[in-house]
Parts: structure tokens; C-alpha cells; sequence
């Protein structure tokens, strides 16, 4: 979808439309409606579509955005206490993951896989397992915590 489109229809799915959002973010109905049609010399700016993102709690016009740039999102997952550790060593398995899949794809974009092609997959994958491991480690700490906070029994 079409950037301006997704931002279009964002405004048009807020409670109230652009009447009701765009006092919100400063402006007046009229304004944000150019905006979103591309009226004139009227543009939407991007911290107007963070905003509208953000007062809405939805995501069209991030997708579409990522879309354009043939990426895709991931929600990240909300943060328990205490598991903050956890959280960063997973964030850093899916970013190695994603350069695996970045590196791995654009190799085989041409059919083939070349000596240093595979040596940088190598590393990437490499990268990954690394992450993965430290990742199991910390949850293999939180997994120790929970038995050693359990009552012994004595038979």
C-alpha cells in the first residue's frame, strides 16, 4: 500500500476522522486533509505521521513504510520485570538472525555462491549461534532461580 494511502486511511479509521485528530497535533482539519491528499504544495511531514501513529495506536503507515523498503516489522515483546537481561540477549539473536537472512539472500541473488560469499555467511552464521548461546545461557540462569527458590522436601 501507498504510504499516503495508509496515512489516509488511518485518519479516516480515528474516532471522529481528521476533525477529531488534527487539533490533536496542532493543526486544522483542512490542513491535515491537504496533507494526506497531497493538495497543493501540502505535505505530510514525518514526525506529523509519527504522531498521527502514536494518537491513533496504529501501525498502516510504519507498514506501508517497511513495505517500500521490502523489510518487515516485529513487534517487540513487552519487558516483565526482571527479565530485562533476557529481553537485550533476545533483541540481539533477532538482529543477528536478520543480518543471516540479509547476508544469505543478497549471496544468492546472482545464483551463486562464491569462496567469500561463503565465508561471510560463515561469520553471520557464526554471529547467530553466538547469540543464540548467550540468549540460552541467561534463560538456562532464570530457569536455576526458579528451582532454587522452590521449598525442599525431605523424604
Amino acid at each position: 500500500m501507498n504510504i499516503l494511502d495508509a496515512a489516509y486511511n488511518l485518519v479516516a479509521r480515528y474516532p471522529g476522522g481528521a476533525g477529531s485528530l488534527a487539533p490533536r497535533m496542532g493543526k486544522g482539519k483542512s490542513t491535515l486533509s491537504h496533507e494526506l491528499t497531497a493538495s497543493g504544495t501540502a505535505k505530510l511531514g514525518l514526525v506529523d505521521a509519527v504522531t498521527m501513529t502514536d494518537f491513533a495506536d496504529d501501525d498502516a503507515i510504519l507498514m506501508a513504510w517497511a513495505l517500500h523498503r521490502n523489510r518487515m516489522l516485529v513487534p517487540l515483546p513487552t519487558m516483565a520485570s526482571g527479565h530485562e537481561g533476557c529481553m537485550a540477549k533476545l533483541a540481539d539473536a533477532a538482529k543477528e538472525f536478520g543480518d543471516f537472512i540479509t547476508e544469505v539472500s543478497s549471496d544468492l541473488a546472482d545464483g551463486k555462491i562464491t569462496d567469500n560469499e561463503l565465508a561471510r555467511i560463515d561469520k553471520e552464521s557464526g554471529e547467530l549461534i553466538a547469540a543464540l548461546y548467550e540468549l540460552r545461557k541467561d534463560l538456562a540462569a532464570k530457569n536455576a532461580e526458579l528451582h532454587a527458590a522452590a521449598p525442599k522436601v525431605d523424604y
